[in-house]
């Protein structure tokens, strides 16, 4: 009597529900051997795996039993040639291997007789078509989904900050999820230049935002976020950019600050560090020893857990965080300006602003001008498009350059408006700031300390004899002060070399209500 292995497969409930089921397989094997009188050695079953590969648990199972028990097997039998493969290429070498262990495939509903050379033919068939199917229903879903893309209809897994979901005609769309206001947040801060984004990155970590590195960066260059679907190539066809029918997360104007900012067109004076509860200093103080950097870091004691701020080249500078902390925070009371040079100082700022105020409108007309000629330059292009005089990917080309050119445009002239519309506020704001540095810093939080110290103090700090000096003076801020106090040691001769660099008014977005 013959020996045989039987070997039943499902990929899909679809399948399952064609006929396929495992139970089914079983069934009809079982029936079959016993009809031939063959012997069922042994059962193998995979559930949920495809055929395209041997790459399948039970699979392997098999094949293993087969080489540790060579010659006791003679048959390995399924129902029909897709059960054993989907590919041909794959299957023929598979029954190369099964035959050197003395072992053939037959299958039930499909049987061929290996004797008789035409029968290749068919064999041949039998393992081609399904191979034939999987690359038409592949290729056909490639297509669908191209087509809903370029129809402006995300079909994929949502990204971070969407959620899958169906429209009224029951249709793949994409809505915002909890998330989107902590993307818009990314979107905003990464925008101002200010941050790095690995620090960005660990901050909206514990916020919710889980991606990693990598994953973070990609988010900022996805198109998805101000509303557009990016297509990819795909044959002949070029990658294009498409408008998506979902509601975006942030506007096109702010994406493309954004992507300014990742390309190196957009700096700023300062980036803030890794910022933490106990060390708001950490990355502002440097070394009187060797004019390193000073970092922080904790260490445990009797009375618990005690703070420091410490050089990073091994040098034994070495303070308590409380007693750095407690020092700056006299050093900044000690600092005031004058009254009258206050308003002194915002008399003529306002009439400096009133003077430029002409260049800043007719930059504002300028900078319409130059979207409304691109807007123009859509127009000719789409209607060169309908007439069949322009490629359909040289239309495309040249209206995503001219929309992305529209909306820097559009960035620059809010950022010249915002200017416009809040100057005086920034202006008083930043004069009672330097005014009352010492509250302000002692309720604001941990953010905005270091945006303080960045804005105010753009130079490191040296923290020495109980006191603290800046590395270069601020002769401007020193007539401001009165007589410089609080940033000199005492000798007006000496007050400008150790007056603190500056910023006289706060950069937009630092405003009293951030605190």
């Amino acid at each position: 009597m013959q020996k045989a292995i039987i070997y039943t497969r499902v990929s899909t409930d679809d399948q399952a529900e064609k006929g396929f089921s495992l139970r089914d397989q079983k069934d009809r094997l079982i029936k079959h051997c016993e009809n031939k009188g063959i012997e069922v050695v042994k059962h193998f079953e995979d559930d949920g795996y495809s055929a395209k590969t041997f790459d399948r648990p039970q699979f392997n199972n098999l094949l293993e039993f087969i080489k540790k028990n060579k010659g006791l097997i003679q048959k390995l039998i399924v129902v029909k040639w897709d059960r054993f493969s989907r590919n041909m290429l794959l299957a023929m070498l598979m029954k190369q291997t099964l035959k050197k262990y003395g072992v053939t495939v037959e299958a039930v509903e499909q049987p061929l007789d290996d004797d008789i050379p035409e029968n290749l033919i068919m064999e041949a068939i039998y393992l081609a078509a399904p191979q034939v199917e999987n690359a038409r229903r592949s290729l056909n879903t490639t297509n669908g989904m191209r087509r809903a893309l370029k129809e402006g209809r995300y079909v994929s897994t949502a990204p971070y900050g969407f959620k899958n979901a169906r429209d009224a005609q029951n249709r793949p769309i994409i809505v915002h999820s909890e998330m989107a206001g902590v993307i818009r947040k990314a979107f905003e801060q990464i925008a101002t230049g200010n941050y790095l984004i690995e620090i960005l990155r660990k901050k909206l970590y514990k916020e919710g935002l889980k991606v990693s590195r990598s994953n973070f960066y990609t988010l900022l260059r996805n198109p998805i976020y101000c509303g557009k679907i990016r297509v990819k190539a795909f044959k002949d066809e070029p990658e294009e950019v498409v408008q998506g029918i979902h509601e975006p997360i942030v506007s096109e104007e702010l994406f493309y600050d954004v992507q300014n900012v990742l390309d190196g067109k957009k700096k700023a004076k300062t980036k803030y560090s890794l910022v933490n509860d106990e060390y708001p200093m950490r990355g502002h103080l440097i070394c009187p020893r060797c004019g390193k950097t000073l970092t922080g870091s904790s260490a445990l004691g009797n009375g618990g857990k005690y703070f420091y701020y410490h050089c990073t080249k091994g040098c034994k500078e070495r303070h308590k965080s409380d007693g750095v902390h407690n020092a700056f925070e006299i050093w900044l009371n000690d600092i005031s300006i004058k009254p009258e040079i206050a308003s002194l100082y915002l008399a003529i700022m306002e009439d400096v602003y009133k003077t430029n105020e002409g260049d800043r409108q007719q930059e504002i007309k300028k900078l319409q001008k130059q979207i409304d000629e691109n807007v123009e330059m859509m127009d000719k292009s789409a209607r060169k498009f309908v007439n069949e005089d322009l490629d359909k990917h040289d239309y495309k080309r040249i209206k995503e350059n001219l929309s992305r050119e529209c909306a820097e445009l559009r960035s620059k002239i809010a950022e010249l408006k915002a200017a416009e519309s809040g100057y005086q506020e920034y202006c008083r704001y930043g004069f009672s700031l330097l005014s009352n540095m010492g509250h302000y810093y002692r309720t604001a939080n941990i953010e905005n300390r270091q945006k303080m110290l960045g804005l105010i103090f753009p130079e490191k700090l040296v923290y020495d004899n109980h006191t603290f000096q800046t590395m270069q003076p601020s002769e401007v801020l020193d007539l401001l002060c009165n007589g410089g106090k609080g940033f000199s040691d005492g000798k007006k001769e000496k007050s400008s070399k150790n007056a603190a660099q500056s910023c006289m008014v706060t950069a937009l977005g630092f405003k009293p209500k951030t605190f």
